[in-house]
């Protein structure tokens, strides 16, 4: 009994909200919810947005029952135009002209008491170009009309209780294709948010320094932004975030995506990371697949689907295993669960039935969700079979070998019998990246079987992708050359040893694992820089004192990817550097959101 009450006090403390990085940041983001609610006396109704994403951001941090407590008695949908019988009214809304639209046309039409407060709240950020067209709008009837104007800056999303992210899958492409360096401003805001949570004062004037470290343009960019809105801040005013010095972070890395944009093409082959690449995973931490398929039934509606969260501790436990060796670690699940359930009624005591009591609703939850992930494993390990081998065969074929001046027979292939478009795509960006370019032929002869089997979008979608760097053409140039510096894989692949002839797909511990032999060139740049204490990556000191934890503790590190990380990424960065005690991105991304994120040129 007491072997089986410790397993029981370690799923306790892995619950949905994951590591304690992960819950404090959550804590600061409640904190900043909450204190906006509070600041307002009385009874609130809550006019939400028709952008579902924003409602999803706030119920992140808190359901209908915390702000319930808050001094939320109703909540109404900005479309349904229903009349509030409170005292404040407080629009959540995304800072879009869409949302600005649906604004005005609620103030318009729906008749509340005159006496009724206005409190309007864009969440995560007020958008300079919507607050101004408000104030303009109108000659400022609409502005004039509002009691408040203000941003919840809900930034940080928990994701699969390991991870923080700013939920922008478009951010390489938006910078690479269009230039747009206000979303390398948006991270550098959200990052001084989370230097916040960091820092707590030595003294009623000073702060205790944050390190920053950066690999990459992008990362550079970022931290100087991070330097200079840090310094014009804190000249103006103390910090008066809810809660400082909340989590025990020692230093911040940053790093560019795209000093290995190979990885995300490739197809991840962890147990979450198959889901996120076949399904799915939504803001809320949840996939939806087919109801049929899942139920294993032949008659049904082929169109109904089936939601489930991915936020209890048997998915954790599973959600790191690649997926050939996920029996494993699910057998020692179902171990548990009979042990749990081996016991003489004859011989309890009284304080045993108790206990036993107390366990049975977590025996019970556990049994019903080993069930469902494995039905979700089995479902998955179809779709690998049937659909996936030919071109996970394909991508090692091309990691380990390929001809720049050749086009590859299977990818053509692939093509002709009509495969998904991003499926090909993706083929084709790593036959370019494994071999640092192709053949102006080459690039010409797939452009032109791609423009014929799915049409021009199609054609005009590889010329973005020429833009961002993921299709290449040797010694090519012009307007399609992208500006970051290409990667240089055949170099990198012996430098880092990146496809080892020795692997295990059943041992997390091994950094190939995750990727049947690849070891992802990200993660080998952050175990050599962890290794030898970041030295040779672009340090910043944000204060004006050396921080003296730096220099003893290696632990308490956390990482910021711009630009996106894959779930197997992140399982290899969680098993295998201790010292990274956070890691934290602008989106979790697969090869298919890179390339649906594409943006006009």
């Amino acid at each position: 009994m007491a072997a089986n009450e410790d397993r029981d006090d370690a799923a306790a403390i892995l619950n949905w909200e994951g590591t304690n990085e992960i819950k404090s940041a959550n804590e600061y983001s409640r904190n900043l919810l909450f204190s906006v609610l509070d600041s307002l006396d009385g009874n609130k109704t809550i006019v939400w947005d028709r952008d579902r994403s924003v409602m999803h951001r706030v119920n992140l941090f808190a359901g209908v029952s915390v702000l319930a407590a808050h001094g939320v008695v109703a909540n109404h949908l900005i479309e349904t135009k229903k009349i509030a019988a409170t005292p404040h009214v407080v629009f959540f809304l995304a800072p879009t002209m869409v949302s600005l639209d649906l604004l005005c046309d609620y103030i318009d039409n729906v008749r509340n008491d005159p006496k009724t407060l206005y409190q309007v709240f864009f969440i995560p950020e007020a958008w300079y170009v919507v607050r101004e067209s408000l104030k303009l709008r109108a000659e400022g009837k609409y502005w004039e009309r509002l009691e408040s104007v203000k941003e919840i800056p809900l930034c940080w999303l928990p994701r699969d209780g390991e991870c923080l992210s700013l939920s922008s899958p478009q951010i390489a492409s938006r910078l690479l294709i269009n230039g747009d360096w206000t979303h390398l401003h948006k991270c550098a805001v959200a990052l001084n948010q989370l230097v916040d949570m960091c820092r707590g004062r030595s003294s009623s004037t000073h702060q205790r320094p944050m390190t920053i470290y950066s690999k990459g343009k992008w990362a550079t960019d970022v931290t100087n932004m991070m330097k200079k809105a840090r310094s014009t801040s804190e000249d103006l005013a103390k910090s008066t975030d809810p809660i400082e010095g909340l989590l025990k972070i020692n230093r911040i890395v940053l790093i560019d995506r795209w000093l290995d944009p190979l990885t995300p093409m490739l197809s991840q082959l962890t147990f979450y990371g198959l889901l996120d690449e076949i399904y799915g995973i939504g803001m809320v931490n949840s996939v939806k697949v087919p109801e049929m398929e899942f139920m294993n039934e032949k008659d049904g509606d082929p169109f109904a689907e089936k939601e489930v969260y991915l936020i209890d501790e048997v998915y954790h436990r599973l959600k790191h295993s690649h997926i050939n060796a996920i029996s494993l670690e699910a057998s020692k699940v179902l171990a548990e669960i009979r042990d749990d359930e081996q016991f003489d009624r004859d011989k309890m005591s009284v304080a045993e039935y108790s206990v036993l009591v107390k366990k049975m609703p977590k025996i019970i939850n556990r049994k019903k969700m080993i069930e469902v992930h494995m039905r979700l494993a089995e479902m998955i390990q179809a779709h690998v079979y049937c659909k996936l081998s030919d071109s996970i065969k394909l991508e090692r074929e091309l990691l380990e070998y390929c001809d720049s001046d050749k086009a590859v027979t299977l990818i053509e292939d692939q093509v002709y019998d009509a495969a998904p478009l991003n499926t090909v795509l993706r083929l084709i960006s790593v036959h370019s990246l494994a071999c640092g370019g192709l053949k102006a032929s080459v690039l010409q002869h797939y452009r032109r079987i791609v423009n014929q089997s799915y049409g021009s979008s199609a054609l005009n979608k590889v010329l973005k992708m020429q833009k961002m760097g993921l299709i290449r053409e040797k010694g090519g140039g012009g307007k399609m050359q992208c500006e970051y510096a290409p990667l240089l894989f055949q170099q990198m692949k012996k430098t880092y040893e990146m496809l080892p002839e020795n692997f295990s797909e059943a041992k997390l511990n091994d950094m190939a694992y995750a990727y049947s032999g690849f070891t992802p060139l990200l993660c080998k740049i952050l175990e050599e820089g962890d290794r030898v204490k970041w030295v040779g990556w672009k340090k910043t000191i944000l204060g004006d004192e050396t921080d003296p934890i730096e220099e003893k503790d290696g632990k308490g590190t956390c990482i910021f990817v711009i630009g996106g990380l894959t779930r197997s990424e992140l399982a290899v960065i969680r098993e295998n550097l201790p010292n990274i005690s956070m890691i934290s991105t602008s989106a979790l991304i697969t090869g298919d959101k890179l390339l649906n994120n594409i943006t006009n040129i």
